[in-house]
């Protein structure tokens, strides 16, 4: 038996090598697929991130597949980021919901599409209905640790929590016209949710379950339930987070209020 523990030391680090390799693939395939480059992590985004919903929903946690550029687009160049966050609630075994009217969870693992424009936005929340809405359990099989899960189970803990509503978020949704399934938060409505450049963007998203942030400079994009699978599916998400970009762009505030 004197060779099972280097055989197990060997077969630990052919698995990191793999998983390693793995990861750079699908890097470099979400790169190909949006028109973007690799980027090692997240520090070139605004602080302002970690005052979003999406954070405290994930409590933080680890990206993977980072991908970034700078793209021209209508005249303008947009700071394009995007990424796989594996929430650090996942790495618990927990999630959580976000208290809003009605509530809806995100999932362990989320891809997220950041876009970074010249111009501020105060705190708003858009989200098209779907399976977050639903806030089901995850189950204790089949997830990436079952056995974090079932210690958690065992031990009687509590799957879920209820997330911390960042203060410029309303739990109520505006009382304001939006395309159907839509439903918008903020404290106070902005001029631009009103306009119809944006209107027409949420009316051609046909992804169920996605949600729109916009604070300070960054529009925050991402499916609340499922992580997108395959470097296609990545590049169509980050498109639609351009479109929704086009969209805000479309209208601009004046005294009169959005004028096209």
């Amino acid at each position: 038996m004197d060779w099972l523990i280097p055989a197990l030391i060997f077969a630990g680090v052919g698995w990191l090598a793999w998983q390693a390799q793995r990861s750079r693939r699908e890097q470099l395939g979400a790169a190909a697929s949006a028109g973007l480059d690799i980027a090692r992590d997240l520090s070139h985004i605004s602080p302002a991130l970690q005052r979003t919903a999406l954070w405290s929903l994930a409590e933080g946690g680890f990206e993977t597949r980072v991908v970034h550029n700078i793209i021209a687009r209508n005249g303008i160049d947009i700071s394009v980021t995007a990424f796989d966050l594996e929430t650090l609630r996942e790495r618990r075994g927990e999630w959580a919901w976000l208290p809003v009217e009605p509530p809806f969870r995100i999932g362990g693992f989320v891809s997220v599409v950041i876009c970074e424009l010249d111009r501020t936005f105060p705190h708003m929340l858009l989200k098209r209905a779907g399976r977050g809405d639903q806030l089901a359990a995850d189950p204790v099989i089949g997830t990436t640790n079952p056995f974090v899960k079932g210690a958690r189970a065992a031990l009687g803990l509590p799957p879920a929590y209820e997330a911390e509503l960042p203060p410029t978020l309303a739990t109520q949704p505006l009382a304001i016209e939006l395309p159907e399934h839509w439903r918008a938060y903020a404290v106070s409505v902005d001029p631009i949710i009103a306009s119809e450049g944006l209107h027409d963007a949420l009316t051609q998203t046909k992804r169920r379950d996605l949600v729109v942030e916009l604070i300070d400079s960054l529009v925050i994009v991402y499916p609340a339930a499922l992580d997108v699978s395959g470097a296609d599916a990545f590049a169509d998400l980050v498109e639609t987070a351009l479109a929704i970009v086009d969209g805000l762009r479309a209208g601009h505030v004046s005294p009169r209020g959005v004028e096209p």
